[in-house]
């Protein structure tokens, strides 16, 4: 092996650099596989929910992580708050290929540039954990560049919303959470792709998770929608 290879090896497979190397050979490869035609490329944005449906009132009665003399967290609002922070990196809103490939390159880039210009002075030399310490902040500097530099794209992929407030006056929907309430709930809108999540409030009983009810109206600031039972309204 010519002396040149072997130098840029021990350059790129060493501490902090060791993950950001991988993730550009495994790039390498999916890309190569791709251009002979034995996989997908994939420009399509991955289908995900990631619709992070937040409600901020985390005081609901039931099954929740609290403790138990104070307030739980609905497990509901920790898979909005997940769901809405990758949605904030761009991931799953931009084809995966487009995305993992800025963020290998912005990973392998500040992992290269920190280590060889300063962090191989200091932790010389690497081990694992001070490796595996290293390579974090690395990998959210390169989530923030992705963010960016993907960011210009979303109007090429993210279609404009179809379902105003409008449209969906009028319209059923069904409970997700485990109740919906005067001050908490949550519903999913079917649609052709994947399923709104909408914040929910009912117009005063209770209404428990898989029941069909049917939007009456709509708070513009706090972006809620009120809902009521479809039973109650054949009875009235």
């Amino acid at each position: 092996m010519p002396e040149s290879l072997i130098e840029l090896a021990d350059r790129m497979f060493v501490g902090p650099v060791w993950p950001a190397s991988i993730l550009v050979c495994l790039m390498v490869g999916y890309t190569l596989l791709a251009v002979i035609g034995l996989i997908d490329l994939g420009f399509d944005p991955p289908d995900l929910d990631l619709d992070p449906g937040m409600d901020m009132d985390v005081s609901l009665e039931g099954v929740g992580l609290g403790a138990p003399d104070g307030p739980d967290v609905s497990i509901d609002f920790l898979h909005g708050l997940g769901a809405g922070s990758i949605r904030a990196t761009n991931f799953g809103r931009v084809p995966l290929v487009i995305w993992g490939g800025v963020f290998t390159v912005a990973f392998w880039s500040v992992s290269y540039g920190l280590w060889h210009t300063f962090e191989a002075t200091l932790f010389s030399p690497p081990g694992w954990f001070s490796s595996s310490l290293l390579a974090l902040p690395n990998a959210v500097i390169a989530v923030a560049v992705t963010k960016c530099v993907t960011q210009p794209m979303l109007r090429h992929f993210v279609p404009p919303p179809k379902y105003g407030h409008e449209k969906l006056l009028g319209a059923t929907c069904e409970i997700c959470t485990i109740e919906a309430t005067g001050e908490f709930g949550q519903a999913k809108f079917r649609t052709n792709a994947a399923p709104l999540l909408l914040n929910v409030r009912t117009d005063g009983p209770h209404i428990p998770k898989g029941t069909e009810v049917r939007i009456i109206g709509f708070d513009r600031d706090k972006r809620i929608y009120k809902v009521a039972h479809l039973q109650q309204e054949t009875t009235s």
